[in-house]
């Protein structure tokens, strides 16, 4: 079991009889959201222009700190998603009272490994469950009332519905709803037009309904959806239900691009600040006939524009998308669907089909035909899966070690320049380095293999997880260990086995290999053997067996698997397709090439097993 809060509850945490271990997290406090809030604010509506470079609007963000703390929030989330996903453990999260940074993390973490909660009604479950009933209190941090004012906006649930944004931004097809229906929540939470929103508490909510119901006199309501034809007094109506109505009307909050079946049933998504963006909702002006979120004013205004008669001083709106691209942008799926129910309309049937009817027999129709999954599309979830896993470690090793650097983060990187022939994702912005005309834009680190583009090199958020490791031994050790390594006897047990140079050399494979050169970047054939007694892969020329070329130390192998993207490489020979071996150690890359898919399946399956064992 993993438990994380803050430092300050080492002292005091203690659970006996459980396995647990307590992770201390840094955490963004309220009063830090409330002056990040501020400034992006600042940024985002300007109340006069400015051509001063420090008030760029770039700048204004940076200096918000608004998009690190949206990173703090999802690389914490995405820890307990992996502890729990991977590692089957149970994780608590504590921090200060619970019902602000923690119900941020547990919501968005539930939103991440379930697909139910990226439904409509499993969005609703969500909320009501997390946010509403767990008390979190919007009255006092949505500044409503002149008793909160003192204490001033706290955006505490907007938080969350960015970080929404955000995954929903990088898996489209992962969400019932569209980022309309997140701007609609984002607007209304702090409206004071649903009881949804209002107050701290269920209880206080439940109790002033009450009161409503009973000494509340009748009076009429402006708005349609309100009008009570039964005499009953009018209550508070509820956001959901609201939501609802327009829903079943139109396409309004659905998300055309939604699949049920294609979807991942856990998300992953990046976290670096190079893949976060500012949410739209912040930069939207509706200018022509104002919010588009209170749709019944919103049509009343645009159908006035449209009815009232021009005269010479009234202005006229000569673009349609005037400040409102959102509501005038085509939609060809809307239009599609608006158009097959007016079509049964004009046929004269009786009970024409609505939008999700139609939607659920295309679905229907479409679930016969089978789906391939892209290479890319794979080799991309893995990417993100391992970053994940990345960044899960981190955080468990700082908070472990009191919150200091451990020793394997000491040192820095040793970065050198290094000519990519191939396309390689940046680990610092995890876009795709691709220097083939220009040369040196590609940066390594010769310790720990960290690749990334030279303009991201200052902006590496990580120290060097191999320089100065506690796994590397010191000069002193070093030489400790080379005398071992000579008298150490060679042995079959389960123990740990030293290698040397004076150790019988022991062959169980060899033959021909065509290797990628690392400067030329040439095909040359060379003869192999695998020595699992050296724990080496060592080639030599064909012509001269006798003397060795180059030596692949196995210990640091990370991956070896087949390459489907070397065939496209400059100077392969024409073999078969399926026969490349990609190696991937600490140090540096490499391409094999046998003559068939039969030896370089046994290739690999040597090498790993001369690896496991």
């Amino acid at each position: 079991m993993y438990v994380f809060g803050e430092k300050s509850q080492m002292r005091t945490f203690k659970i006996e009889g459980i396995k647990c271990e307590f992770i201390p997290y840094e955490f963004t406090e309220v009063r830090q959201m409330k002056a990040s809030y501020k400034k992006l604010m600042k940024a985002c509506v300007p109340s006069a222009t400015s051509n001063e470079p420090e008030m760029a609007f770039l700048k204004l963000v940076e200096d918000s700190e608004w998009l690190p703390q949206i990173q703090t929030l999802m690389q914490l989330a995405g820890a307990v998603v992996d502890l729990i996903d991977f590692q089957g453990s149970s994780v608590m999260v504590s921090f200060e009272d619970g019902c602000d940074f923690t119900t941020q993390v547990v919501s968005l973490a539930e939103l991440l490994m379930d697909p139910y909660y990226r439904t409509f009604e499993g969005f609703k479950v969500l909320i009501e469950k997390e946010w509403l009933a767990f008390g979190h209190r919007f009255t006092h941090r949505g500044n409503h009332t002149l008793q909160h004012q003192t204490s001033g906006f706290a955006p505490v649930f907007l938080q969350f519905l960015d970080c929404v944004y955000q995954v929903h931004r990088q898996f489209p097809l992962s969400f019932e709803f569209n980022q309309h229906f997140l701007q609609m929540l984002a607007y209304h939470h702090v409206s004071n037009r649903f009881k949804t929103f209002m107050l701290d508490s269920e209880y206080e909510r439940f109790e002033v309904d009450q009161v409503i119901s009973d000494d509340r006199p009748r009076m009429s309501r402006i708005d349609e959806m309100g009008d009570n034809d039964n005499g009953t007094t009018p209550s508070v109506r509820s956001f959901w239900e609201y939501v609802d109505k327009l829903n079943n009307k139109s396409t309004i909050f659905y998300n055309v691009f939604y699949s049920e079946e294609a979807q991942t049933r856990v998300l992953r998504p990046y976290a670096n600040i190079s893949s976060l963006k500012i949410w739209d909702y912040y930069l939207m002006e509706h200018l022509s006939c104002g919010p588009a979120f209170d749709c019944e004013l919103f049509d009343a205004a645009r159908n006035e524009d449209n009815e009232a008669p021009l005269s010479p001083a009234d202005r006229c709106v000569v673009n349609a998308c005037y400040q409102n691209v959102a509501q005038a942008d085509p939609d060809m799926q809307r239009w599609l669907l608006n158009e097959i129910i007016q079509l049964e309309t004009d046929l004269s049937i009786d009970k024409p089909s609505s939008w999700k009817t139609i939607i659920e027999s295309f679905n229907e129709s479409m679930q016969s035909k089978g789906k391939l999954v892209s290479p890319v599309t794979e080799e991309a979830k893995a990417h993100g899966t391992s970053i994940h896993k990345r960044i899960t470690m981190d955080i468990l090793i700082r908070g472990k070690s009191g919150g200091e650097s451990p020793r394997g983060f000491a040192s820095h990187h040793r970065f050198e320049s290094h000519d990519f022939q191939e396309p390689t994702n940046c680990d610092a912005c995890h876009q795709v380095i691709w220097n083939y005309m220009t040369q040196g834009s590609g940066m390594i680190c010769a310790d720990c293999g960290f690749s990334c583009h030279e303009k991201c090199v200052n902006s590496v958020p990580k120290q060097c997880l191999r320089r100065g490791s506690s796994k590397e031994p010191t000069n002193q050790s070093n030489k400790q260990t080379e005398d071992n390594k000579i008298t150490a006897p060679v042995s079959n047990d389960t123990e740990t086995t030293y290698f040397s140079a004076k150790a019988v050399e022991i062959v169980s494979h060899k033959g021909y290999l065509y290797k990628r050169g690392a400067r030329l970047r040439q095909w040359k054939q060379r003869y192999f053997k695998l020595d699992p007694n050296k724990h080496q892969l060592r080639y030599y020329d064909p012509e001269d067996e006798e003397t060795c070329k180059g030596t692949i130390d196995l210990k640091e192998v990370e991956t070896v698997k087949h390459d489907n993207y070397s065939s496209n490489l400059p100077g392969v020979p024409k073999l078969d397709d399926n026969s490349f071996i990609y190696m991937k150690t600490s140090t540096r890359y490499y391409h094999f090439l046998a003559n068939n898919k039969k030896e370089a399946d046994e290739w690999i399956n040597k090498i790993q097993d001369c690896i496991t064992n």
